[in-house]
């Protein structure tokens, strides 16, 4: 069978049966989770409030206006089509249609006031930012591809309600975009104002001055010496008439570049560099837009687009201010001649008073006001067209215009229920594969032979199968007891005595309210002596291949005696230890098994012998060794039992009677099995640690935490003693060596 395989983070093959031995293992947590999340989602689905979208579209052209003016109601939006649409959500337009419409005022967006926690208090700027902020949250803005269309939402569950404030949303915007055309058109229009005024009180004092020198003087023609200078007094005066002319004009120029946008400035339309930019941000624009439907902001593609179209923005302001730095030295150009004719015309003037001619005073007096009286038309007529444009912004843009206005929503646009009903299923399964993955990554426990290889260094002498194989945790009290189980053995110094009394305490409660079917022990217990019990299944093949390992791994005659122990309680130890015996009695090999664990021992159960007198009978009085070995009902099999119980363990144990008796059971046995205490809980095992030839660390699989084996395996280091290897108890093959021992175990079923 070909088997498909996914990379996981750490690069190691993730098989489809592991993800499959995942989700089955915690299944009933993964559907218990799918279930709530689906009730949820039904529930909200369900009893939300219907909402109703109301939806208008609005085309933003920027194509010239065929009015005569060509700066009049021209609104060029087409390269920034999307930044226009942002104007629809800014926080201006949300705040005027708030007050246009009153709504802080009605219930329908503000709530009852009985529902209300706070009342109404306008004035308070938290409470308008809080206003804007909720209308700004209704609204979804859409540019549509390809398209000059802007397609704007409103939600809300009153559909009239809806429909009216979008429509209001979309006069403001239009008054919006028309006030901040005019603004710079107002600067310029009362510039002008306040020169005509200027010019206007310049020739009422000039006239006055005209009529009362020629009636002092009694004004005669010129004289033909007279005329050419009169000329050149004239002459000067028009041209810096004119020169006045071009220097408001350039002014005017100048403030309404500088108070307006690039988009409202009349070069810009004949500048190739502006408008190659602007075609060039509106396409990365359009296709940023689309893109990001599919695409993460933060992905190096999207990022590239977005720094060019920062880029662009970036030249578009400089050219910018380039347009307006040339037009502040056109300005000043303009304003320098005026003042250099100004000047020359004083000369002039100089020099035809000089001459003390009364006629070549009157007649260039009398110029200068012609002239002036022409620079007030041609300010007037300035005025008057840069007036009328202002005066036009009431009037909408043409290029600018509401393609449909909202129409009353007929049907709700949310809940979806189908579709949000589907949306819970599909997360509701998602979700249970992700608590079941969530419940293996947290459980921190050794599960197959490559955690001891990896976490210990010490090799896996053999692994014994759980009796329901994959079928393990069938019921959901079952798995919860699982769960439970896996936060108890997570601090793996935890005390030994302390720990199995409140294990065994809280497995008699949960087994007494029925959320913990069975007793924890019945695994335990049915795994005693299977290998007599039960020989031909799939438990007592491997204590034989454990038993083979055993013995042909270590140079006959060098391990005799072997020390078994285990990071924590109730990891095995003890059937292990019982089995193992067996099968090595069965091979014709003479073996005893010693019950060192003082403080609980349970061997002399497992093999059905009285405890009256044992290990700490012998250690603590002067008997024979001969007194305390007892026969079992299994040729070539003897046992120690640990006796009665005493109250300082260690101190026998690291006896030298202790000694002594090992010394001797080497002699007599082929192997002497020492079933001790876990090596985290006490110090027995390292009591006993210089009299054995090795010692075998027992684990049992889902249970065992993976920092309290190596702490074990720490403390052996630690005390320089050597660790022949792991024996994994419990294991689930189907979840150890995938499909191929699913195979084996059903076999040997």
């Amino acid at each position: 069978m070909a088997e498909q395989n996914i990379e996981n983070k750490g690069g190691l093959p993730v098989s489809i049966q592991r993800i499959s031995v995942i989700i089955r293992k915690w299944k009933w947590t993964a559907f218990s989770v799918a279930l709530v999340i689906v009730v949820l989602m039904t529930a909200y689905t369900l009893l939300r409030a219907p909402v109703y979208t109301a939806i208008g579209r609005v085309w933003i052209e920027n194509d010239p206006n065929i009015l005569p003016f060509d700066d009049v109601l021209r609104y060029d939006a087409g390269s920034y089509l999307e930044s226009h649409s942002k104007l629809f959500r800014s926080r201006s337009l949300a705040a005027e249609t708030i007050e246009k419409l009153k709504l802080y005022e009605d219930p329908r967006f503000v709530g009852e006031p009985g529902k209300r926690k706070n009342p109404v208090d306008i004035k308070d700027p938290f409470f308008r930012e809080a206003l804007v902020g909720a209308f700004i949250g209704r609204i979804a803005v859409t540019p549509l591809l390809r398209t000059r269309i802007v397609e704007v939402e409103f939600d809300d569950r009153d559909p009239k309600f809806a429909s009216d404030t979008l429509n209001a949303l979309f006069d403001g915007y239009l008054e919006m975009t028309a006030r901040q055309k005019y603004l710079s058109l107002e600067d310029a229009s009362r510039f002008l104002n306040s020169q005509i005024e200027a010019v206007r009180i310049e020739l009422t004092e000039s006239e006055k001055k005209l009529n009362a020198y020629g009636s002092e003087q009694d004004i005669l023609p010129l004289t033909a010496a007279e005329t050419p200078m009169v000329t050149r007094v004239a002459d000067v005066s028009r041209e810096l008439m004119q020169a006045s002319v071009e220097r408001v004009k350039k002014n005017s120029e100048y403030l309404q570049i500088k108070s307006g946008t690039l988009e409202s400035i009349p070069s810009s339309r004949d500048n190739p560099l502006v408008q190659s930019l602007r075609e060039q941000y509106s396409t990365l624009s359009q296709e940023y837009a689309m893109k990001l439907a599919n695409v993460r902001p933060e992905y190096p593609e999207m990022q590239r687009m977005k720094s060019q179209m920062d880029s662009i923005n970036a030249a578009l302001q400089k050219e910018r201010e380039n347009m307006i730095g040339a037009a502040f030295s056109d300005y000043q150009a303009a304003l320098s001649k005026e003042q250099s004719l100004q000047r020359l015309l004083d000369q002039e003037k100089t020099q035809a008073f000089s001459a003390q001619s009364s006629s070549i005073i009157y007649n260039s007096l009398k110029a200068e006001i012609e002239n002036k009286r022409v620079l007030l038309n041609e300010l007037i007529t300035r005025q008057s067209e840069t007036d009328m444009s202002s005066r036009l912004k009431s009037m909408k843009p043409t290029n600018v215009w509401i393609v449909d206005r909202a129409s009353l929503p007929l049907r709700p646009t949310s809940p979806k229920k189908r579709r949000d009903l589907l949306l819970g299923l599909v997360f509701g399964v998602f979700g249970g594969c992700g608590a079941a993955f969530l419940l293996e990554y947290l459980n921190h426990s050794v599960k197959t032979s490559r955690d001891i290889t990896i976490q210990t260094g010490l090799p896996t002498l053999g692994l014994i199968p759980s009796f329901d194989g994959e079928t393990r945790s069938k019921s959901p009290r079952a798995e919860f007891a699982r769960i439970l189980d896996m936060i108890l053995h997570r601090d793996g110094s935890k005390a030994y005595t302390r720990g199995k009394v409140r294990e065994r305490a809280l497995a008699s409660r949960l087994h007494s309210t029925g959320l913990l079917p069975g007793s924890e022990d019945a695994p335990e217990e049915a795994i005693e002596l299977i290998v007599s019990r039960s020989p031909g299944s799939i438990q007592s093949e491997n204590f034989r291949s454990i038993r083979t390992t055993m013995l042909i791994s270590a140079p006959p005659g060098r391990i005799k005696s072997i020390l078994f122990t285990s990071a924590l309680a109730r990891e095995g130890k003890s059937s292990t230890v019982s089995n193992l015996a067996v099968t090595l009695a069965q091979a014709n090999r003479r073996v005893i098994v010693v019950d060192s664990d003082l403080r609980r021992p349970k061997q002399h159960r497992v093999f059905d012998v009285e405890n009256r007198e044992g290990l700490s009978t012998f250690l603590s009085s002067s008997v024979s060794y001969m007194s305390v070995i007892k026969q079992t009902r299994f040729p070539n099999l003897a046992i120690i039992s640990s006796g009665p119980p005493v109250d300082n363990p260690v101190e026998l144990l690291n006896s030298d009677r202790m000694d002594d008796l090992i010394a001797i059971l080497k002699q007599n046995y082929d192997h002497v099995l020492l079933d001790a205490p876990p090596l985290l809980a006490v110090s027995d095992v390292i009591a006993l640690s210089p009299v054995v030839d090795g010692i075998v660390l027992i684990a049992r699989a889902g249970r065992t935490p993976i920092n309290a084996l190596k702490q074990a395996k720490q403390k052996l280091d630690a005390h320089k003693l050597k660790a022949l290897g792991v024996i994994l108890n419990s294991v689930n093959i189907v979840e150890q060596d995938g499909y191929y021992a699913k195979q084996y175990y059903k076999y040997y079923r």
